[in-house]
């Protein structure tokens, strides 16, 4: 088979053809996805794979192991480098959704969706709503920037006030974050209502 990516099986069929084993089966599939379209001593460049087929793939593995983060990574690490960036929303889409599965565990991949619609798909609102659901997580492992990130992106799309209320609640729910972390809070606040103040003077 000369395709880029190999066409998807159903998940009836994927089952069956793992015969009781489909941690092993799981591994064997995510290793020929990672190596698709770069076999049989060709190369292919990330913008020539069907990226909608893909997202369909990585679904489909999730079927077998949904708390591997392999798939996740080989998303966001590697085929998120694709030359056509518009084809970035299916990895944003695929990211999300794995999240969404256990947030308080895959959390990372949150922040790795955000990132992509942020920065590759040019999706500010998009990236938005993926940052609101990372600082909502229930872990207290989850570092502060995570959860910082809403205020990031509102004061990007220009809402300030907002960004500033974010960051007001995180020093009010969180007291006991690290002395660096609450100094950049207080630094983040401070400077930006020096800046509201100096644009009301001008005005």
């Amino acid at each position: 088979d000369m395709s880029v990516l190999p066409d998807l099986p159903t998940e009836a069929s994927i089952k069956a053809a793992s015969f009781g084993d489909e941690q092993f089966y799981f591994r064997a599939l995510a290793y020929q996805l990672q190596n698709a379209g770069d076999t049989f001593g060709r190369t292919t460049p990330l913008k020539d794979y069907d990226y909608a087929k893909l997202e369909k793939w990585f679904f489909l593995l999730d079927t077998l192991d949904s708390e591997s983060n392999f798939v996740p990574a080989m998303a966001a690490y590697y085929y998120s480098n694709t030359q056509y960036a518009p084809d970035v929303k299916y990895i944003v889409n695929y990211l999300e959704a794995n999240a969404d599965k256990n947030p308080d565990k895959k959390w990372w991949w949150y922040s790795q969706a955000a990132y992509h619609a942020q920065f590759k798909l040019g999706d500010k609102q998009r990236a938005l709503q993926i940052a609101y659901k990372l600082a909502a997580v229930n872990n207290p492992d989850v570092p502060m920037w995570a959860r910082q990130m809403p205020a990031f992106i509102l004061e990007d799309l220009g809402e300030k006030e907002q960004a500033l209320v974010i960051a007001h609640d995180i020093l009010e729910n969180y007291k006991e974050m690290p002395e660096g972390e609450l100094n950049f809070m207080y630094y983040f606040i401070k400077e930006r209502l020096e800046k509201m103040d100096d644009k009301e003077k001008k005005e």
